[in-house]
């Protein structure tokens, strides 16, 4: 009867009648950018560009934090914006884009859309607020065949014994093989926004002792804006956004990709969470006040129960000391994954202050948290530095200025233990040909913040010290080249290397648009030490090179083909191994059409998991698929999204994998015995 429920909700939900105008085709513009690297990511990336959709930005008056909203365009290439309307004035149309240096043909047309050049008068009072009120509901549904072990059901009499049986059953999911996600969201004149957004992953199941809402994860806010002092309270779930992301950020985060000169970052402060992600965010209170024109200050309380494994107790004394690991994949379709939900309690209190004016902006960030129970500091040794969660306060200083053609962004942040994380940039941009950014980082193998997200070689902003360089080369018409080096260190053992090592990575990015084809062209190179496996113990070099060619041929307005050809070499002390994968696009759809679709066949063949290829696959709205390709096989999916109705737009997506050398595909309690898998995703998105 509950699942009866759960289907007749989600029925329910589509059938709501909710009308819309339609964002156009974000998505595809994404996957021209090498800029995806996690759901959570690609969800915030997609939330703020369709806001951007509806509410487009003011080429004449946006400044560098707005513009590098857009997320297709260098900082180099907004520091030519900004210096061209400097110098001649407001545009007219945003195709006068074309005439500022390093801007192309494809930049105008991934950022059209999301412009406008509407002359403001001085005398009229500027208004940010669009007239309406705009709804939108989600309903997705995925399923995948054939079933994986999880979903077998076994009797006592399968097992010798009965402790087997009741082991086994522990690991047995407990939901359907369905996964579905309805999400809601209201916005009234961008005063006041709310939004609900339900999910369960395949095998967790509905209205347990564990989901007493019903859906696994749920999550949910309301935001209220005006334009006095208090400029924002969010109530509810909401993420936060400060400096260059040393002391705290969460979502998009820049980092080493093809865009060569985008790595500073423009922090969107407090903002409502409306994703996916079972961890990743705080809950309770956030108030952003401006008492001055200048001066900003945000605050926050939030408290929250987050997944974690609860290691062995260890006996000190006579006290036993219960300490805990996170567990972040956010799965609970099994007593064994069940039992890891909500584990710890996590109190975050945050505190920024900034000053905005035209040329310096300087910010002073503070904050608090507290994990009940700490955080364990495993037996391993590069683990010894690891953050235990328990009463840690981080504060930082970033700022933001610029003299003529050079930009200075930096912050640096210390921990309560002294130990201090700091990175700053300077970036070049006065010439025609070729923008430079310098970027130095320094993060003391002490330092931890749990909500960082700075620049640089792993995500956990430690223990690393590096110096980056990139370029953007503009020395043929049409032809744009980015290329980075970045060279770093670590201070004490990282995960597969038991001693400090340092590595060194390249990236060159050619890209040539013709009349109706472009050309890219990727090279990338990476070498860093890891630790020999098999009981050797001793450290060498790990080397990888990834080359790739992609072909897009415009055939008219509604159709293009895209070929791309990826080959990837490994290399570690005597091993060597290689792969390549090749596949074919065909994009479908008009630029003010009702139907659009997206048809891929690719053929892979790579000699183990460490010559794995990355591809972009194309989704439903929301959706995320950033594959990795391995072993020998074939790989096809159609994508299409059609809008039968002003209010309402159909997704789907069908895709079929084939390894024909193998039996078996995944592992433990994702096995499925078999060499073929096809999976399926259908969602209704309805708007008005």
């Amino acid at each position: 009867m509950k699942v009866l429920y759960v289907i007749a909700f989600v029925l329910l939900g589509m059938a709501t009648v909710v009308s819309a105008q339609e964002n156009g085709n974000i998505e595809q513009f994404l996957d021209a950018n090498d800029v995806v690297r996690s759901d959570e990511q690609y969800e915030d990336m997609l939330a703020v560009l369709q806001k951007l959709w509806m509410a487009p930005l003011n080429l004449n008056t946006a400044d560098f934090d707005s513009l590098k909203l857009l997320f297709f365009l260098s900082d180099s290439q907004i520091d030519n914006i900004l210096a061209f309307r400097k110098r001649y004035g407001i545009f007219l149309s945003p195709e006068e884009l074309l005439l500022v240096p390093g801007i192309g043909k494809k930049d105008v047309e991934n950022i059209r859309q999301f412009l406008y050049t509407e002359k403001v008068q001085p005398s009229q009072r500027i208004k940010g607020i669009r007239s309406g009120t705009i709804q939108e509901l989600i309903t997705r549904g995925k399923i995948s065949f054939p079933r994986q072990e999880g979903y077998k059901r076994y009797s006592p009499e399968d097992f010798k014994t009965e402790e087997q049986y009741l082991r086994k059953m522990k690991s047995r999911f407990q939901g359907i093989p369905l996964g579905t996600m309805v999400r809601y969201k209201s916005q009234v004149y961008e005063r006041f926004q709310m939004g609900l957004t339900l999910e369960n992953d395949p095998g967790e199941a509905y209205f347990t002792k564990y989901q007493k809402a019903g859906f696994d994860f749920c999550s949910m806010y309301a935001a209220v804006s005006t334009e006095r002092w208090m400029k924002r309270l969010i109530l509810g779930d909401y993420r936060v956004q400060w400096g260059q992301g040393l002391v705290a950020w969460s979502g998009f985060a820049s980092g080493k990709s093809a865009v060569a000169l985008g790595n500073e970052k423009s922090a969107r402060g407090i903002t409502p969470y409306s994703s996916t992600d079972e961890n990743n965010f705080l809950r309770g209170v956030a108030l952003d006040l401006q008492p001055l024109p200048n001066l900003n200050t945000e605050i926050f309380f939030s408290g929250k129960k987050t997944d974690g494994n609860i290691l062995e107790t260890d006996r000190f004394s006579e006290e036993d000391i219960v300490t805990a690991s996170l567990y972040q994949s956010g799965y609970h379709r099994n007593k064994n994954e069940c039992a890891k939900k909500h584990t710890l309690k996590e109190r975050t209190v945050g505190l920024s202050v900034s000053w905005n004016t035209p040329y310096f902006k300087t910010g002073v960030h503070a904050l608090y948290y507290h994990f009940e129970p700490g955080m364990g500091i495993r037996d391993k040794i590069y683990q010894q530095y690891n953050d235990d969660g328990q009463n840690r306060v981080v504060t930082g200083v970033d700022y933001k200025t610029g003299f003529r053609s050079f930009y200075l962004f930096g912050e640096t942040a210390w921990s309560e233990r002294g130990e201090v994380a700091s990175l700053h940039g300077v970036r070049y941009s006065g010439s025609s040909l070729v923008a430079l950014c310098l970027l130095y980082r320094r993060y003391a193998k002490g330092y931890a913040s749990h909500y960082a997200g700075g620049f640089g070689e792993y995500s956990d902003t430690s223990n690393e010290e590096g110096i980056y360089l990139g370029m953007d080369l503009y020395l043929i018409k049409k032809l744009k080249i980015n290329v980075y080096y970045d060279h770093f260190r670590f201070f004490s053992a990282r995960y597969n290397s038991t001693i400090p090592t340092s590595g060194d990575e390249i990236l060159v990015n050619m890209a040539y648009e013709h009349v109706r084809c472009n050309h890219i062209f990727r090279l990338k190179y990476e070498e860093k030490p890891e630790d020999l496996k098999g009981g050797r113990m001793a450290t060498v070099w790990r080397k990888k090179l990834e080359l790739r060619y992609q072909l897009g041929i415009e055939c008219n307005n509604s159709l293009e083909l895209r070929t791309c050809l990826d080959w990837m070499h490994y290399a570690k002390a005597d091993k060597r191994e290689n792969g390549y994968m090749v596949y074919q696009d065909l994009i479908y759809g008009r630029p003010k059409g009702k139907f659009k679709m997206q048809f891929r066949w690719a053929c892979f063949n790579t000699d183990s998991y460490n010559a794995r290829i990355y591809a972009y696959e194309h989704n439903v709205l929301y959706g995320y698929s950033f594959p990795a390709y391995y072993d020998r096989g074939m790989r096809t999916y159609l994508n299409i999204n059609w809008k039968p109705v002003t209010y309402l737009t159909l997704y789907a997506k069908s895709g079929w994998s084939y390894y024909p050398a193998r039996e078996t595909l995944g592992s433990s309690v994702t096995v499925i015995e078999d060499n073929k898998v096809f999976d399926f995703t259908f969602q209704l998105r309805f708007r008005f």
